[in-house]
């Protein structure tokens, strides 16, 4: 349980600096209180003295950027520590945050002396017992035989994981909340149709373990609720669970709270992070890196006709695998047809959608394909000369490296590769003026690459765009090169094609 404690400063003005103490007070000494330095506005100066009990032992995790003004024994302070806000593709603020956590990791009195889950293993085996948690994996639920009969008589085992995953995706409703723990079992939340991301999760565990599939409980954090420590075997790191498959191919980690996730697909917001596995029976306790190296794919294709009136007509069509299929539908069903259509032109008012048509909606083994037809004013253009950029529909309009400065790392999640081609039909009676030259740029280290391949021919211009990032995250240190090459790649995707009359 939270709570919270709302208070106001009188007479606080902009520019006021603010200086309070509070004392907390926790029953529970495993409770002991994380500390953070940085905030989301600048602090003068922040101080912990922390002392402990006799006979109680602590796990110390300092996470600190800037240095301390005071370190003496129990005593740490730091002083003007600049605001932390959340920058473009960083991970939590927890990850990256001036803090202090701290673990019990024992407890000694004249009676007994206790080691508390300082292993891994100690933390699985306690998390076997727990009645939220292993104690949930195999209760019954209700009608489950006719699931299980029907996915026994699947021989392929990549269909048969489909077909579990699909039947619970489709049968329980994500409450809205991630637990690490079950809040009212299984069973009732199967009775229910609605439960946190736990107990759906472990619904999807229960099925395929009993339908003979070789699968794991797994604690995971997603991307906002920060980075697990492996020193810290710790449940508080973790804010849901998964089922886990490995295999030789690689491996699996399914989560049936989101509707249009994919079976065989990790969710991005856990890519970069730890999960943790764990079986009794197989003397397994785990900490696996969770990844996919695999290129994911978006591909646009676009077909324009240019009208000597100034306005512009044609089709595109974006084929997209993967994270965007997910991250497009998701959209798409959350906003509506008008605002997903405005998300789509980058709410550029020049820009009409026509029709827009979605396949494969409900067939997770294939791409998203949206069809396209569109119109579009062409502005600035007067008679003589007709001015067209060819950035249409690539999602790639608003550079998010405009800062000078970067507190984070930076952290894209997965590997991309984005293509983009254009077939542009200029007018009778037009010729080009002004078009871009063919042109590649790369990162050093030729993590990222954009190419730019421009060809014309019987009055037809085609334009081919290709970004491909190899390398998901970059430390803040390499920020000015990545800036570098982001304005620069902006500017080619959003540099004009020039005709002129005559």
């Amino acid at each position: 349980m939270r709570t919270s404690l709302t208070f106001s400063f009188p007479k606080v003005q902009p520019g006021s600096v603010i200086e309070f103490k509070y004392t907390q007070l926790n029953e529970s000494v495993a409770d002991f209180p994380d500390w953070d330095f940085q905030h989301s506005i600048p602090t003068r100066y922040s101080e912990l003295s922390a002392s402990f009990a006799s006979g109680l032992s602590y796990n110390i995790l300092e996470q600190v950027h800037h240095p301390y003004m005071v370190s003496n024994g129990s005593t740490k302070a730091i002083a003007y520590i600049p605001s932390l806000n959340a920058e473009p593709f960083m991970t939590s603020v927890k990850d990256n945050a001036d803090r202090i956590e701290f673990q019990l990791v024992g407890i000694r009195t004249e009676e007994v002396t206790l080691h508390l889950s300082d292993t891994w293993k100690k933390f699985g085996l306690e998390q076997d017992e727990y009645d939220h948690f292993g104690g949930q994996f195999n209760k019954s639920l209700k009608g489950e035989d006719v699931i299980l009969n029907k996915a026994k008589k699947i021989l392929n085992q990549d269909e048969k994981i489909a077909t579990i995953f699909a039947e619970v995706k489709n049968a329980m409703k994500w409450d809205g909340s991630n637990a690490n723990y079950s809040s009212d079992g299984v069973s009732d939340a199967w009775n229910r149709k609605i439960g946190n991301s736990t107990e759906i999760n472990l619904i999807l565990y229960h099925l395929l373990f009993k339908a003979g599939v070789k699968v794991y409980p797994m604690l995971v954090s997603t991307r906002g609720n920060g980075k697990v420590n492996s020193r810290f075997p710790n449940g508080a790191q973790f804010n849901k669970a998964v089922a886990y498959i490995p295999g030789d191919n690689g491996m699996y980690i399914l989560d049936a709270t989101g509707k249009y996730n994919l079976y065989n697909e990790t969710p991005d917001d856990l890519l970069g992070g730890k999960g943790f596995y764990f079986s009794r029976e197989d003397d397994k306790f785990e900490l696996v890196n969770i990844k996919n190296v695999a290129p994911i794919r978006q591909m646009v294709s676009v077909n324009a006709e240019i009208k000597a009136d100034g306005k512009m007509s044609g089709t595109a069509h974006i084929i997209s695998y993967s994270y965007h299929r997910v991250s497009a539908l998701t959209k798409y069903k959350t906003d509506g047809d008008k605002k997903y259509a405005d998300y789509l032109t980058n709410n550029d008012n020049n820009v009409k959608i026509a029709s827009l048509k979605l396949e494969n909606m409900e067939v997770d083994t294939l791409p998203l394909v949206q069809s396209i037809a569109f119109n579009q004013d062409l502005t600035g253009s007067d008679g003589n000369y007709i001015y067209f950029n060819t950035n249409l529909f690539t999602g790639m309009h608003t550079n998010p490296f405009l800062s000078e400065n970067r507190s984070t790392d930076i952290d894209f999640g997965y590997c991309n590769k984005l293509a983009t081609n254009g077939i542009y039909k200029i007018p009778a009676g037009y010729k080009i003026d002004v078009l871009p030259e063919s042109l590649a740029i790369s990162m050093p280290d030729k993590g990222i690459t954009f190419k730019r391949v421009v060809a014309q021919e019987e009055g037809t211009i085609m334009i081919r765009y290709l970004a491909d990032f190899t390398r998901p995250a970059y430390f803040k240190t390499s920020y000015p090169e990545l800036r570098a090459f982001f304005k620069k790649m902006y500017e080619m995707l959003n540099e004009q094609i020039v005709l002129k009359k005559g």
